[in-house]
This record gives structure tokens, C-alpha cells and sequence, in this order.
């Protein structure tokens, strides 16, 4: 993905998460309409359901043409025999990246990364969402094995340490965690969803810590979407290194 972003000059990655049923030509136009002005697109499980295998590689096929990366956003959450079982399915079918749910545990998350790295995939594990309930669970406060209360994205993103992902998710809406993260130096990059629509600022983001900026409705649900992502991009040729507070 960095080697992408350089070469595209953009941090935005599109979802392409149309709020109406949308067809392959749709998903096609609006990446070929799209893709001087970001790095990547995400394709969420509304999006993935109704496509065929074929329909799925022939997106990914147009993406990887304009040299874009591709992430499939199913956020896995379940044992380790389907856990793999789903990655070797997308990724055959010509994603990048997957994202998943540090839910399954240390054990679970490491062997999806092995997995997915050895078919030279990625994986993208969440740590705190945008959405208006991720508090009642992403903020949950618990008693872990030192007798030590932490919270559970503190834990996710530990696990995400140690288990070698390739990114972590952090609501571009949630300022506090983006800068707690960055400021630990990982080096793991921070992909955030929630600007614009989720109240999220894609320039304050920037600025406390996030790479990649997953944007959907601010731009595909805009009247000139084009218009939409120059004056997101504008706003982060503005961005610079002190933090807003």
C-alpha cells in the first residue's frame, strides 16, 4: 500500500459502498472515474454478496490495471479452519487485504496473518470503529491476565503488535485513539474510516496519526465525486505534523 500511495500520490482508499444496489458496470465506472485520485479501493459485505466470483475478479482485475490495491472488508470473526477457508477465497479472486476481527483472539489472529502471507495477502485487523456504537465494545474496559484493567482496543491493537498484521482500523471520528496508537510507534499503518459522513475530519485525522483514509458516501454518494476527492486530497496536501488537539 505505500508503495501504491507514492506511486498514485493519494492516502484515499474508496469504498465502494454504494447504499443502492449497484451492478459490475457501476463498481467499474465509478473506479475508472476515480482512480487518478486514490491508492485503493474497500468492497464491504453489501457490496461482495451480490457479485459472482467473476464479477468480484473482473473488479479486481480493472483495480489492479490502474495499479490500485484492492481490500476485502468482511471484518472475520470466526473459527480458524473458515477464518482461512474465506482468505484463500478472496484472495483468489484477486484481493490485496482482508479485514478481521481481533475478536478470534492472539492465536486465531496469528494464523490468519501466516495464512494470508504465505498466498501474499494481507491482513488488516480492526481496533476501534467509527460507527456510533463502537464504544460498547471496542471501549469496554476488562481485568486482563497481569490483574491490570485495559481496554479491549488496547488489547487489539497489542495482539496486532505481536500477531504482525499489515494494518489496523481506527475510526478517522475517534482522535483520542488515533493519537494514543501513533504516538506508540508501531510502524503498523492506520487505515480510518468516518470522515464526512460519521463526523470524521480526513485533515485532524491526518494530523493525530492516521496513513489511510477509507471513504465512501462523501464521495461516491456526491453530485461530482471527482470534485469530492480533489477537495478531500486538497485538504491533505494541507495537513503538517503538530497534532489538533
Amino acid at each position: 500500500m505505500t508503495e501504491v500511495s507514492s506511486i498514485k500520490g493519494s492516502r484515499i482508499i474508496l469504498a465502494l459502498d454504494f447504499t443502492h444496489r449497484t451492478n459490475l458496470r457501476s463498481a467499474l465506472k465509478a473506479i475508472s472515474l476515480l482512480e487518478r485520485y486514490i491508492c485503493a479501493i474497500k468492497m464491504n459485505f453489501h457490496l461482495i454478496l451480490p457479485f459472482s466470483c467473476y464479477e468480484l475478479s473482473e473488479v479486481n482485475r480493472l483495480v489492479h490495471t490502474y495499479g490500485l490495491q484492492s481490500v476485502a472488508d468482511i471484518k472475520l470473526n470466526d473459527i480458524p479452519t473458515t477464518n482461512k477457508i474465506a482468505i484463500s477465497h478472496l484472495l483468489r479472486m484477486g484481493f490485496d487485504a482482508v479485514t478481521v476481527n481481533p475478536f478470534i483472539g492472539a492465536v486465531g489472529l496469528r494464523d490468519v496473518v501466516v495464512h494470508a502471507h504465505r498466498l501474499k495477502g494481507g491482513i488488516i485487523a480492526l481496533v476501534y470503529m467509527s460507527h456510533v456504537g463502537a464504544p460498547v465494545g471496542f471501549g469496554i474496559n476488562f481485568i486482563d491476565s497481569n490483574k491490570q484493567v485495559t481496554s479491549l482496543y488496547q488489547k487489539f491493537f497489542q495482539d496486532a503488535i505481536a500477531c504482525g498484521v499489515d494494518g489496523v482500523v481506527i475510526g478517522a471520528n475517534r482522535l483520542e485513539i488515533l493519537r494514543e496508537v501513533s504516538l506508540k510507534g508501531s510502524g503498523i499503518p492506520i487505515y480510518s474510516p468516518g470522515v464526512g459522513k460519521q463526523g470524521g475530519s480526513i485533515r485532524y485525522a491526518a494530523k493525530n496519526g492516521a496513513d489511510y483514509f477509507i471513504i465512501g458516501r462523501s464521495i461516491i454518494g456526491s453530485k461530482d465525486p471527482v470534485k469530492a476527492a480533489k477537495r478531500l486530497q486538497h485538504q491533505l496536501s494541507l495537513n503538517n505534523a503538530t497534532p489538533i488537539l
